[in-house]
């Protein structure tokens, strides 16, 4: 388990790294062993037309769960007191990012939220929007460390 991250604690970590959510991860493990059991279930019963849907389904969801798994430590955001990195992009400096913030969008009704991770890019114009729910943090979290990382950021180039 992670760390509480106090937002009056400047001395917190010098870099917050997200990673891909393992979540995503074992739910197309358990499609894939799903479509596989149902594959043979419907083979030994005589149901081909089902079986030869598993199956097209069960090779399908193959190179997905490889590429998925080879992505497990990849990083997906490296959030530090300089600014805001998305994968192997370069680094966008926190003079250069603005409006960024977490929030919350209501699905409809009984349908639960999604969550985004949202911030302007000044130089390009450029809004990046991400959903939350594929990346191994959440708004609360996120949005301390945004604070956080901002707050150094002006402290160590003395922004008021």
């Amino acid at each position: 388990m992670r760390p509480l991250i106090d937002e009056n604690n400047l001395s917190y970590s010098k870099e917050f790294l997200i990673y891909p959510t393992r979540g995503k991860i074992l739910e197309r493990v358990i499609f894939t062993i799903g479509s596989l059991i149902g594959l043979i279930y419907c083979y030994i019963n005589n149901q081909l037309i089902i079986a030869s849907i598993l199956f097209c389904f069960f090779i399908f969801q193959i190179p997905l769960l490889i590429k998925s798994i080879k992505r497990i430590d990849e990083v997906q955001f490296r959030i530090n007191s300089k600014g805001i990195q998305y994968r192997n992009n370069l680094l966008i400096s926190w003079n250069n990012i603005e409006n960024e913030r977490t929030f919350s969008k209501q699905n409809g009704y009984k349908k639960g939220t999604t969550e985004y991770f949202v911030y302007y890019i000044i130089d390009t114009g450029q809004i990046m929007k991400f959903n939350l729910s594929e990346l191994s943090t959440d708004v609360s979290e996120l949005s301390i460390v945004l604070k956080v990382q901002r707050s150094r950021y002006n402290s160590e180039n003395n922004i008021t």
